[in-house]
């Protein structure tokens, strides 16, 4: 019939150029993504990565039971900051002053729909904590990529907006930071909203109005990005330099950003200041990771010997962090080889001012972030790094490389629409790759991240350990998640913890000691006798003789038997026994 040949008609019309083929572009679109957040959260999550990620979730779960910024994970390093600066180390050793304060919050809202759920189970293999944190992180990096899209369409247009978005969404990378359970996402969804509002700031003053507004706003987004790692300060003393050299009038501008910044910070920095002495916390001193020990090391002392440490020590930490950021620049970028062309896209000159001007600010801010990563050092785990923040300005970069790489390949002047097709197509291979090959080849993964962690085994000492009783270990950070049990970084020597536990330095005894490939089979033997941990070899090596050792009982704990718990009593015989 003629009437329904032009309602097929119609209908095809409207699917092929109507508001109806918007709609199922849209609808593949979240298809898309939420079929990427699936395969990801079940083929490829075992869990939190890093003892940073689990360190902050177990303040987090302090926070969600109304005990504020609290810890379970004691560093001797900052029980020696409390007694030089007199503080009661026992009241004070269990209020966190080393991280940020705004990711264990976050944590805590993660953790809010199954609080009643909070107990680890020997019979877990995964802890719901975990995918609650990895299921939010998820979450903030898809709204991160809401907010880029608004940057790219102010700065170039929406076809490049969405083409950078995608690209972003198809970095392995970033999904492997959403998994980890590292603040990477909350800094990315705290730093592109500041990054519009210094664009905003630049257009406005093109347009020859007040900025004052939006120099204001940023510095409150730097503010929160710094409450959330203070290595983006770093990102934002060279931004506050180009603003005092960009806006008008320049004392001002530099001023407007600064004043919210300092308004949202310092209470934060008194706030330690007030618990341990030092504004910086016990976080003050992960600037000696490198130099002589690592981080680790130093934690694990009472004391730094500042007479050991001179500037040569210091120069080749900062040479050899520098060449190692050098070395793997293509890999700190997520592998997108499209943002690295955005340092090409220096040399262009963009028509508007805009975006040309926002180009310089993104060098300067990333140099800014370069330098202070130098000094401090990118340590991974497990593949990620707690101060990895080149993978921040991936997204930003990734508009200008696709821009300057759009525009080369206008000026060949091929019309065929096929090679357009098949260059774009040939950025997402390239920047998509580690993705496609995990989607590709996917097989069946350990259910959890051994070496080190068994989460089953660890939530054991929830029963064989009372809440006031500590542990000793080589993993604190896992026994206070998992086990939500106090712990104590392992002192460096024998004689360290001996008196720790006896004069009650953390406000009781340490009635055990927990062991793990961290400190045994990961290491050679060499590194296991002359070592950091060299002073525990015997114990570490089971050859210690238990009739004088002050935890005389123990019982194997780990995969493999490669962990070992001694305590002061059989505790396995009250407790609900192992996986």
């Amino acid at each position: 019939m003629p009437g329904s040949d032009d309602a097929v008609q119609r209908a095809i019309h409207a699917l092929e150029t109507g508001g109806t083929a918007v709609w199922i572009r849209r609808m593949l679109a979240f298809a898309f993504i939420v079929g990427l957040a699936l395969f990801y959260l079940l083929h490829e999550f075992r869990g939190l990565a890093t003892s940073q990620a689990m360190d902050q979730a177990q303040i987090g779960r302090e926070l969600l039971l109304g005990h504020g910024w609290a810890t379970k994970f004691a560093r001797p390093l900052a029980a020696g900051q409390l007694q030089r600066r007199g503080r009661n180390v026992a009241g004070k050793i269990w209020t966190d002053t080393y991280n940020a304060p705004l990711p264990p919050l976050v944590d805590a809202i993660a953790l809010l729909p199954v609080r009643s759920h909070l107990k680890m189970t020997p019979h877990d293999i995964v802890y719901v904590g975990d995918r609650m944190i990895a299921l939010l992180s998820i979450a903030l990096f898809l709204a991160s990529v809401a907010v880029l899209f608004l940057i790219a369409r102010r700065l170039f247009d929406q076809k490049v907006a969405l083409l950078s978005c995608a690209l972003i969404l198809v970095c392995d990378t970033f999904w492997q930071y959403s998994l980890s359970g590292l603040p990477q996402m909350l800094l990315l969804l705290l730093f592109n909203p500041t990054i519009y509002l210094l664009v905003r700031a630049i257009e406005t003053q093109a347009e020859g109005r007040t900025v004052r507004r939006w120099l204001a706003l940023a510095g409150v987004g730097f503010g929160m990005l710094a409450l959330s790692h203070a290595l983006t300060i770093w990102i934002f003393l060279p931004t506050l330099v180009f603003a005092a050299l960009y806006f008008r009038p320049r004392l001002r501008a530099a001023v407007w950003m600064l004043a919210p910044f300092l308004l949202l910070y310092a209470p934060w920095l008194l706030r330690n200041y007030l618990v341990c002495g030092n504004p910086a916390g016990v976080a003050f001193f992960s600037f000696f990771d490198q130099l002589g020990m690592s981080e680790a090391g130093y934690m694990r002392h009472l004391a730094i010997d500042y007479h050991a440490i001179g500037f040569g020590i210091l120069r080749n930490k900062i040479s050899d962090n520098v060449a190692a950021q050098a070395s793997r620049i293509l890999q700190y970028f997520g592998w997108s080889v499209v943002a690295l062309f955005f340092f090409a896209a220096l040399l262009h000159p963009f028509r508007r001012a805009a975006t040309a001007a926002t180009r310089w600010l993104v060098l300067v801010m990333w140099g800014g972030a370069a330098v202070g990563m130098a000094v401090y050092g990118i340590n991974e785990e497990q593949g990620v790094a707690a101060n990895q923040l080149h993978l921040l300005f991936v997204p930003i970069m990734t508009c200008f490389g696709l821009a300057y790489l759009l525009v080369q390949w206008n000026r060949l002047e091929i019309t065929s629409r096929l090679a357009r097709v098949g260059f774009l197509t040939l950025l997402f291979v390239l920047c998509g790759g580690p993705m496609i090959f995990n989607l590709l080849l996917a097989s069946a993964k350990p259910s959890v991240r051994w070496p080190p962690y068994v989460p089953p085994y660890i939530a054991v000492i929830n029963d064989w350990m009372k809440p006031e009783e500590i542990t000793a270990t080589d993993m604190p950070w896992a026994v206070a998640w998992y086990a939500d049990r106090r712990a104590v970084w392992l002192p460096d020597t024998l004689r360290g913890f001996t008196d720790m536990s006896d004069y009650n330095l953390l406000g009781g005894k340490i009635n055990a000691l927990y062991l793990t490939p961290i400190s045994g089979s990961q290491n050679t033997l060499k590194d296991i006798l002359k070592g950091e941990y060299k002073d525990w070899a015997t114990v570490i090596l089971r050859s210690v003789d238990l009739k004088k050792f002050p935890l005389p009982w123990a019982t194997l704990l780990g995969l493999d038997n490669e962990g070992v718990f001694f305590s002061d009593h059989d505790r396995q015989k009250a407790g609900a026994g192992q996986p």
